[in-house]
C-alpha cells in the first residue's frame, strides 16, 4: 500500500512539474510564435498579390494565344530565388519551397485562362 501510495505521489509530482514546465515554454515561445504569425500573414499578403499579377499575366497570354506554361521563365525564377537563400535555409530549400509556389500559381494561371476562353 505505501508503495502505490508513493508511486501515486511521484505521478501527481511529475504532473505537476510537466504542467509548470509546459506553461514556462508556452510563455517562452509566446513572442517568436507571434512573430512568426505576424510573417506568415505577411507571406500571404505577398502570395495573394502575386497570384493577382500571375492572373494579369495569363490574360496576356491568352490575348497573344501564348500557352500558360513558360519552363525558361520558372528555371529563371528558381535560380533567383535559390541565389538569394540565406542561412539558415539553404538554395536547395528556397529552391523547394518556389517549385511548390510556381506549381500552385501555374495552376491558377490555366484555369484563369480557361474560364476565360469560356466567358469569350
Amino acid at each position: 500500500m505505501r508503495y502505490a501510495l508513493s508511486l501515486c505521489l511521484a505521478l501527481v509530482l511529475s504532473i505537476h512539474v510537466l504542467s509548470a514546465q509546459n506553461a514556462e515554454l508556452t510563455q517562452a515561445l509566446a513572442t517568436s510564435r507571434q512573430r512568426i504569425d505576424a510573417i506568415d500573414g505577411q507571406i500571404v499578403k505577398l502570395l495573394n498579390e502575386r497570384a493577382q499579377v500571375v492572373r494579369k499575366v495569363g490574360l496576356i497570354k491568352k490575348q497573344f494565344h501564348a500557352p500558360a506554361s513558360a519552363p525558361g521563365r520558372e528555371e529563371q525564377v528558381l535560380r533567383r530565388a535559390a541565389s538569394q537563400a540565406q542561412a539558415p535555409l539553404t538554395p536547395a530549400a528556397i529552391e523547394a519551397i518556389y517549385k511548390t509556389i510556381l506549381h500552385e500559381m501555374s495552376a491558377m494561371e490555366a484555369s484563369e485562362m480557361q474560364k476565360e476562353s469560356r466567358r469569350q
